[in-house]
């Protein structure tokens, strides 16, 4: 009888340790499908905010404006720029600033945010720099800190990498005709 005791309490405790082994399963599961719609509920409010007409013009106005032959002269930074120009700069900028901090942050993947932007990142990454670059000097002179760090950071990467290769992260079909 004892023996039979015992076959029992093994299989019991052989239930018991399976069943935990699922829990765990399943709260690791339910915890990375809740940050995965936490991630893609953010990615779809700056997608919102950027197919606005305002941010859209915002942005054609300032890779236009800045990389044009009458552009602004550089020297006087972001901060130098006639207005609306200065707002619309730091508009567009700050937008990838808070796109690059997320990336930063790990909160999104780096090459989710340069595929969906790739090319208005690079664009107004090349715009702004001369601009960008001159505004650091003048804050570094006053102890003042820096300015848009992680729009540089997902700009480099978008700038060095060539779209093939980020497309490459996603499974995707593609049509031939």
């Amino acid at each position: 009888m004892e023996s039979a005791s015992w076959v029992v309490t093994a299989l019991s405790m052989l239930v018991a340790i399976s069943a935990l082994m699922v829990s765990l399963w399943s709260a690791r599961r339910q915890t990375a499908d809740a940050q995965k719609a936490a991630i893609m509920r953010l990615v779809a409010e700056f997608i919102v905010v950027c197919r606005t007409q305002d941010f859209q013009a915002a942005q054609r106005t300032v890779v236009a404006e800045l990389r044009s032959e009458s552009a602004p002269d550089p020297q006087g930074g972001i901060s130098g720029l006639p207005e609306p120009l200065q707002s619309q700069v730091k508009q567009v900028g700050g937008f990838y600033q808070d796109l690059g901090t997320l990336v930063v942050l790990g909160v999104v993947p780096e090459y989710l945010i340069v595929a969906l932007y790739y090319r208005f990142l690079r664009e107004v990454w090349l715009a702004v720099w001369p601009y960008l670059e001159r505004e650091r000097i003048s804050l570094d002179a006053q102890n003042a800190g820096s300015v848009w760090g992680s729009f540089e950071h997902i700009a480099v990467y978008a700038l060095n990498t060539p779209f093939a290769d980020i497309a490459k992260r996603f499974r995707r079909r593609t049509y031939v005709a």
